[in-house]
């Protein structure tokens, strides 16, 4: 047992992060693993506790998924296992922290997104921008620059209704994901997907989602996906 998680809790972590786990199927996203982690840690629990209750073999990764939970809120909802074209892998998410500020941070973030920036690249970016000094923007140009060709992505951001973002908070991402998925299909938007965290969303696609976007329009695709997120809500507390 770790001390401030429930049996089901630690066996979600073991299940999610222990060696022989799989990228398909984990129960826990990394910023809910790290979360556990954090919960674990403010009731005493050491570093070494923690990597031995969920087998991992030293207190690196430990460290890793703590420090992800740093990152933005708007941030870390996209955060993931493996890689993928609308999620930021745990790796990159990883390297995303050694920026020094959140705006350089959710930059980048945008830009892997976007750029399909992978963490090797994140990496380089985060030792260019240390290193010269010079803006984000300029540094994830030098490094995307450097390959033979770039496949684009179009990105939207929007926010939750205020009204909505304690009761996703409670809910897995896997849940979030769901509901946002039928929200896009509803909408009709072609060639996206997206995350749902609680308090934003983010949708990513290539250029026939863009074309979509630009038909339905931004401020109606924000206002439905809401609507759909309440209604979603509610649909669910009315069938518990």
């Amino acid at each position: 047992m770790l001390a401030g998680l429930t049996p089901l809790e630690l066996g979600r972590l073991r299940v999610s992060v222990g060696y022989g786990t799989h990228k398909k199927g984990r129960p826990l996203s990394p910023v809910e693993v790290g979360m556990l982690l954090q919960k674990a840690r403010l009731e005493g629990v050491s570093l070494d506790e923690c990597a031995r209750a969920i087998q991992l073999d030293g207190i690196g990764h430990i460290g890793r998924f703590l420090r992800i939970l740093d990152l933005p809120d708007d941030v870390r909802h996209l955060i993931d296992w493996g890689i993928g074209k609308d999620f930021i892998g745990f790796t990159s998410a990883v390297e995303l922290t050694k920026l020094n500020n959140a705006i350089d941070q959710r930059t980048l973030a945008k830009a892997i997104l976007s750029e399909n920036i992978y963490s090797k690249e994140v990496r380089q970016i985060a030792q260019l921008r240390k290193r010269s000094g010079r803006s984000i923007e300029c540094c994830v140009k030098e490094v995307i620059d450097m390959r033979p060709k770039v496949e684009k992505r179009y990105v939207f951001v929007g926010s939750v209704a205020s009204e909505n973002v304690d009761v996703l908070g409670k809910f897995t991402q896997n849940t979030r994901d769901a509901i946002l998925a039928s929200g896009i299909n509803t909408l009709g938007l072609r060639a996206v997907t997206g995350r749902l965290g609680p308090r934003f969303f983010t949708l990513v696609g290539g250029k026939d989602f863009d074309t979509s976007m630009h038909e339905i329009g931004m401020e109606s695709i924000e206002a439905r996906l809401r609507s759909h997120i309440s209604e979603s809500i509610e649909n669910a507390g009315s069938n518990c």
